[in-house]
């Protein structure tokens, strides 16, 4: 038997009889019975965990502005520690922090220390204004000094031109190039109009 031929017997012939056909729909219906199409489960789960990439929940605690112009904290007045403004017991020495007298302390504190950061902010400003100031005249004074310095050194070509050429020729030789300059000028003006 050739190979073709095995494969072609492999399977009987099945019958196209009326009993097989009851016979499949018994199947098909126990079968259904058995087995009801369920919901598409989508895709395939990974297994990760991507709630990481997810956007920040938002804070749970509202923080108050630091220069809000409010006492940020309450120093106890027996041991001195410092307590957020809602505690109303010193967990250090156990002294009440809710008393009058602990509420006064704290508002002279509080207001002494706003003075001493708006002087630390006058004399912080006035130091900036000052080293403005310092860098402005010193920039002047490096420009002077290099003017100075270009003025000397140009007198100082100019005498050693004047040696070396004769002093009629250095001023026909500036006059000349005056006037090149003003005969290119006049170019580029005509270029550039047309």
């Amino acid at each position: 038997m050739t190979p073709l031929g095995r494969f072609l017997h492999i399977e009987r012939s099945r019958s196209t009889s009326p009993e097989a056909d009851a016979d499949a729909s018994g199947t098909a219906e126990r079968i259904g019975g058995v087995e009801s199409p369920g919901r598409d489960p989508g895709p395939a789960a990974s297994g990760a965990d991507l709630d990481r990439f997810a956007p920040p929940p938002p804070p749970s605690l509202e923080l108050a502005a630091p220069d809000g112009g409010e006492r940020p904290f309450t120093r106890c007045l027996r041991c001195g520690m410092d307590h957020h403004v809602t505690v109303v017991e010193c967990t250090s020495c156990g002294a009440r922090l809710d008393a009058e007298e602990v509420r006064a302390f704290n508002d002279r504190l509080w207001a002494e220390r706003r003075a001493e950061a708006a002087r630390e902010a006058a004399s912080q400003a006035e130091r900036g204004a000052a080293r403005a100031r310092d860098d402005a005249e010193a920039a002047a004074a490096m420009r002077g000094a290099a003017e100075a310095l270009a003025r000397e050194v140009g007198e100082s070509e100019r005498r050693r031109l004047d040696a070396e050429l004769g002093p009629g020729l250095l001023d026909a030789l500036s006059a000349a190039l005056e006037g090149a300059g003003r005969l290119l000028a006049r170019v580029v003006r005509w270029i550039a109009r047309n």
